[in-house]
């Protein structure tokens, strides 16, 4: 399969950031059912080839299947729209195994909620997939797939090598979360749905002359900051009272009125956007209003905050500590009083700068530097260049740094050096700025400690503590379950 990689993945120690762009067998697969079965927005003029191609596979099914795919999507569409239906069998679509077991990846109950509605259709797609011979008319449209991706995955990397330049991240960072980017022909043009699913982000793009690739920077943004946000949710203090004035006010998105990390989140994704867009002052203002009665009340402090920001050494993952940290509820419940009815109830988005422009350079950043160096050279088996690198940090420059702390935590563990470890996984618990996935594994290998010095009852304390965490990188959640049930090793037999 021909697969464009946007951002190559570093070594993973860190789990970095993995961005690619390509067609996918599921998506194929769910589409050219979903036509069969009587799903249609748009005129036929309007087709791409594949989609003409692909509306054509149900004259290769018996008469049977194609009468349970139509009343399959006609019971579960009811009353709502073909355009509402698309969503929630994308959803499906990636959260199954690959052709031809179409199986859901976990537990029903851990599926997103709306892949859940129409998970039968996963039966109906196993039997679609033989009888309509998808595998044979998938080489025959391929081509199509490799021209589309050859087309858009220029741009698509420009817009995310400028937003890691804008948030002071080294190319690929160091998240946990994958994100792939879905080209699906046989999808409505124009169209793009975003989906996650924990740790993995989907977006799926239809074809188009002109893609919409500020959407798509809108999900890669949500994919690098929404772990950032959860972590730090914390230190806003009161944020619940902040939800409060949103939920009694009328005229805002109800999305930002139930959970307010999906408030915070999206008023500073919103404010990115202005400050990376540079769009000119007074626009910028009429665009954070029109938020800010939408729902977003965080929107304006944000927008201000990101000048400090952008004239800073520190990554967004640094900043935002502080940023989180300073928002003070007093201050935004006046700006609620004396702002937020006088602006009228926005009819449409606020238009985005004809042309936008790069953002800066980003500035030095040695902290960065050193990280990556670090990381580098513990998986090329230098431990020492690895070890006197995450040193410099904590001596130079910071001395509870999260990732420094941590890469210390695995090179102790390494060298089979358990106190040292131990100091240093506990360390990383305790500092601010360690990555969930940094900190899930500190207890999950503190836990496994504990059980080498047949301390079974400590061993539980974090292996629970990791369950907490909720972060599922590398397997975490199933690790730390299996802690709880069975202890590590068997020294203490």
């Amino acid at each position: 399969m021909f697969v464009l990689t946007l951002l190559l993945a570093l070594p993973a120690l860190f789990q970095n950031t993995n961005v690619t762009v390509q067609p996918d067998m599921r998506l194929f697969t769910t589409m050219a059912a979903l036509n069969a079965a009587g799903f249609d927005v748009e005129f036929a003029s309007e087709y791409h080839p594949v989609r003409q191609a692909v509306r054509k596979y149900a004259a290769e099914i018996d008469g049977d299947l194609l009468t349970r795919l139509r009343d399959f999507y006609s019971s579960h569409k009811g009353q709502e729209t073909d355009d509402a239906q698309l969503a929630k069998y994308i959803s499906l679509a990636v959260s199954v195994t690959d052709a031809p077991a179409f199986k859901p990846v976990s537990r029903e109950e851990f599926l997103p909620p709306d892949a859940r509605t129409v998970l039968g259709f996963a039966d109906l797609l196993r039997e679609f997939y033989e009888k309509a011979h998808i595998s044979q008319h998938w080489a025959e449209v391929h081509s199509e797939y490799e021209r589309a991706m050859a087309r858009i995955a220029p741009t698509l990397r420009q817009s995310i090598v400028r937003t890691d330049a804008y948030l002071h991240l080294a190319l690929g960072g160091f998240a946990s979360r994958s994100m792939a980017i879905y080209i699906e022909l046989a999808a409505p043009i124009n169209t793009v749905n975003v989906r996650s699913n924990q740790d993995s982000y989907f977006v799926v793009m239809g074809d188009s002359a002109a893609p919409r690739v500020d959407d798509i920077r809108h999900a890669y943004l949500h994919f690098q900051l929404d772990s950032v946000v959860a972590t730090n949710l914390t230190k806003i203090q009161n944020n619940a009272q902040l939800l409060a004035l949103v939920k009694k006010a009328d005229g805002v998105e109800q999305a930002y009125t139930s959970e307010v990390h999906v408030l915070v989140t999206e008023s500073l994704i919103r404010a990115l956007e202005l400050r990376m867009d540079r769009v000119p002052p007074a626009r910028a203002r009429d665009s954070v209003d029109m938020y800010y009665r939408t729902g977003l009340l965080l929107t304006p402090y944000f927008y201000d905050e990101l000048a400090n920001f952008e004239t800073s050494d520190l990554t967004i993952r640094e900043s935002f500590v502080n940023i989180a940290r300073q928002i003070q509820l007093k201050t935004e419940q006046q700006r609620f009083e004396e702002r937020f009815y006088k602006i009228p109830v926005p009819q449409k988005a606020a238009a985005r700068p004809e042309i936008p422009q790069p953002p800066p350079e980003p500035p030095a950043n040695p902290i960065r530097d050193l990280l990556k160096e670090g990381e580098a050279s513990f998986n090329a088996g230098d431990i020492g260049k690895a070890e006197a690198a995450f040193q410099k940090v904590l001596s130079d420059f910071d001395r509870e740094n999260g990732a420094a702390i941590y890469g210390l935590a695995l090179i102790a563990s390494k060298n089979e050096d358990r106190q040292a470890a131990q100091q240093y996984f506990e360390r990383a618990i305790r500092s601010e700025t360690a990555e969930p996935s940094m900190k899930v594994w500190s207890y999950i290998y503190l836990g496994r400690i504990f059980d080498l010095e047949c301390n079974r009852g400590r061993a539980v304390e974090y292996y629970q503590q990791a369950i907490k965490v909720a972060d599922n990188t590398r397997n975490a959640q199933a690790a730390a379950r299996a802690g709880v049930e069975k202890p590590y090793g068997d020294a203490c037999k």
